[in-house]
């Protein structure tokens, strides 16, 4: 296995690492990369303002790919280059084509690149870094298929018998929607609809009618409302279990154990129905209940069922993450590298856990990864070294005894007022659905030491305002001994003393009711 060569600038005393990605979970990973002596900088790609605020990160935008690193040079570039934002309608370009990001790392003389958002990977990044010869660690857009084509992978796991719920494959809205009618219902069973291919986690429709089922297949087979329409899709059984979700360092035929959360998936708190009718009317399914799936609104860390129970983690890896690498490799001749998540359903059965997989990711979890990262004591530079030069059975992975608890504020719906720019019958439901961008946010980094923010879609205006850009925009964490006061700490660290914005939303409570 190759070595990593460090060959440096003499200005610069460490290795330079680049995650590419775009949102929260890549400023989380660079952030534990930096807590090695051995880096100098971490260059985060295509990235977001959250650069500004990072110790040891560089944030490259602009036409000339000017390196951002602290607040006062975002400062600096609205001034000095004043006509390439107008030219861009006021927006900062930033590098998020592969081929510009691949040409990038190679100009720069990047040590390692870490691939963090599935599009980049699915799209060929360590190929094409590796083409340069520039490390990269992460699958080959080959191995991405496990998360890129959810019907190929429910089909290997069921081969494999690796324990997943019961499902069918369609390829078309018309036998999709035939088996939804003729099963749903019967023996109480209802159904998880789930989008083939990647759709930045809102890909799973989990249905509490007929009614919702059957519009999942118009959404992503017909209307073309949410995501482009598909020529297939799966249906899962619904399993009613704890969801579990697990991550590991791999490389090839070894695994190492990094961590366990709980994600928070639904829009809504349950209990919030106003909230859920109002989302369901103004996205068009007035009839309906629906507590859409996101891409996650919060986290806790480790997951409570898996905290101190090594005999559960070692029963997952046993029945699922062993047996689905080693097919993986020997079987279809894939060898993965890089990081790999599994979300399971745990059903109680015959007084003990079993595991069951409903999702395999190729990559870090959002919001996993921003809970994980600051309960791993071990940086990240430490396990990806190790796994990219093949010595990942040497390595060690320790844990900090706190918990983490992480709440995303995003860019929900308001109420109707003269004024905001929409007909009362027009309003945007908000994230997932159609958001508004732009707002303004009053915005304030200065938060206590247990607890941290973490951008996902934020940019910053002509006026050097801080605004919103993305549907979910700004994690805050807390870090204690336990849940309940991780979790005060992170929803302090939201609050308006920190970030305030028009349609700021939230759910409320995340992290309660564990300890």
């Amino acid at each position: 296995m190759r070595e990593l060569e460090i060959c440096r600038d003499s200005d610069i005393l460490g290795e330079v690492w680049a995650v590419v990605g775009g949102g929260a979970r890549e400023w989380a990973l660079a952030e534990s990369i930096t807590r090695s002596k051995n880096v100098s900088e971490v260059h985060v790609l295509p990235g977001n303002l959250g650069g500004a605020f990072e110790k040891k990160c560089v944030w490259p935008i602009g036409n000339d790919r000017v390196k951002i690193k602290n607040f006062d040079d975002v400062k600096h570039f609205f001034i000095d280059y004043k006509q390439e934002l107008q030219e861009n309608n006021g927006r900062v370009k930033r590098l998020d084509d592969l081929d510009d990001i691949v040409s990038y790392l190679s100009e720069n003389n990047i040590d390692m690149v870490i691939g963090g958002q599935e599009k980049y990977l699915s799209l060929g990044l360590k190929e094409s870094c590796e083409k340069k010869g520039i490390p990269c660690w992460g699958p080959t857009s080959k191995a991405m298929i496990v998360e890129a084509d959810k019907c190929n992978t429910n089909d290997l796991m069921k081969k494999w018998d690796i324990p997943c719920p019961p499902f069918k494959n369609f390829y078309n809205p018309e036998s999709a929607k035939a088996f939804l009618k003729e099963n749903f219902g019967k023996n109480g069973k209802k159904y998880v609809v789930k989008y083939p291919y990647l759709l930045d986690g809102k890909g799973s429709r989990v249905c509490n009618t007929l009614e919702e089922a059957l519009s999942a297949i118009d959404d992503f087979m017909i209307s073309g409302v949410i995501c482009k329409p598909v020529d297939k899709l799966t249906i899962e059984e619904r399993l009613y279990g704890e969801e579990v979700m697990v991550f590991y360092a791999v490389h090839e035929g070894y695994v190492k154990y990094l961590g366990s959360a709980k994600d928070f998936p639904e829009r809504f708190d349950p209990e919030d129905t106003f909230l859920i009718e109002r989302f369901n009317k103004r996205m068009g399914h007035s009839s309906e209940m629906v507590n859409y799936i996101t891409g996650g609104m919060g986290v806790v860390a480790p997951h409570p069922l898996l905290k101190d129970r090594e005999d559960l983690v070692k029963k997952i890896e046993d029945t699922v993450v062993v047996p689905f690498l080693t097919n993986l490799l020997e079987e279809e001749k894939i060898a993965f590298n890089g990081i790999i998540y599994f979300g399971l359903c745990a059903l109680k059965e015959d007084n003990t856990y079993n595991f069951y997989v409903f999702e395999i990711n190729g990559r870090d979890g959002s919001p996993e990864a921003e809970g994980r990262w600051p309960i791993i004591e071990t940086s990240l530079y430490d396990i990806a070294k190790k796994s990219y030069e093949g010595k990942l059975e040497d390595l060690n992975v320790k844990f900090k005894d706190n918990v983490c608890v992480g709440v995303f504020t995003v860019s929900g719906s308001f109420p109707w007022f003269k004024g905001c720019g929409f007909e009362a019958s027009q309003m945007p439901p908000g994230y997932p659905g159609k958001h508004l961008t732009g707002q303004v946010i009053d915005y304030s980094n200065d938060i206590p030491h247990n607890s941290f923010h973490r951008h996902a879609g934020t940019f910053i205006t002509q006026t050097g305002n801080v605004a919103v850009g993305g549907g979910r925009v700004i994690l805050g964490g807390g870090l204690s001994s336990t849940y309940s006061d991780a979790s005060k700490i992170a929803y302090e660290v939201i609050s308006d003393t920190y970030i305030r914005f028009v349609g700021k939303s939230f759910r409320k409570k995340i992290g309660e009711g564990i300890d």
